[in-house]
């Protein structure tokens, strides 16, 4: 294998590593960058086009997802787009300090209190918050998915 086939899977392993990790950014830029250069690598042939777009929009609608998936699924429990992404930040803020416990417990009491007082209802609220964390875990598994599946991918091509 050329240096090049072998710096496009590093970064395929690498994209596929870091969608592990907590907090760690770049995991589907990664794996877009191993794609292309192993595609530039190999004159713009291997893999094929359609290959190459399906591989490709499967990490961008991941990289949307991060922006977009707790908003919806806030929306979803009616929770507004501003309590979500602010208890997103106090969490984030949390897991610097304290880990994952940090970010979990951050996330829920902030959603949970802004709810709270803007509705009156305590189960609504706690329905708000578990639904506004239940949406970062699920995003995180797909995250991680995907990237698997776009390392196997290639894998497959390059091997073949």
């Amino acid at each position: 294998m050329s240096p090049i086939t072998l710096l496009a899977i590093a970064l395929l392993v690498a994209g596929a590593v870091t969608s592990i990790l907590p907090q760690v950014p770049g995991e589907m830029p990664l794996s877009i960058a191993g794609i292309y250069l192993y595609w530039w690598h190999t004159g713009y042939s291997d893999p094929s086009t359609t290959v190459l777009f399906v591989l490709t929009l499967l990490c961008l609608l991941v990289i949307c997802s991060q922006f977009i998936g707790p908003v919806i699924m806030g929306k979803l429990s009616g929770t507004p787009a501003v309590t979500t992404s602010i208890g997103s930040f106090v969490g984030g803020v949390l897991f610097l300090l304290w880990g994952k416990v940090g970010l979990v417990v951050g996330t829920l009491g902030t959603v949970f209190i802004l709810e709270y007082r803007r509705r009156g209802d305590v189960v609504e609220s706690v329905v708000a918050a578990f639904t506004v964390v239940l949406a970062g875990f699920a995003q995180k598994v797909v995250k991680v998915a995907v990237a698997l599946f776009v390392l196997a991918a290639m894998i497959v091509i390059i091997l073949l």
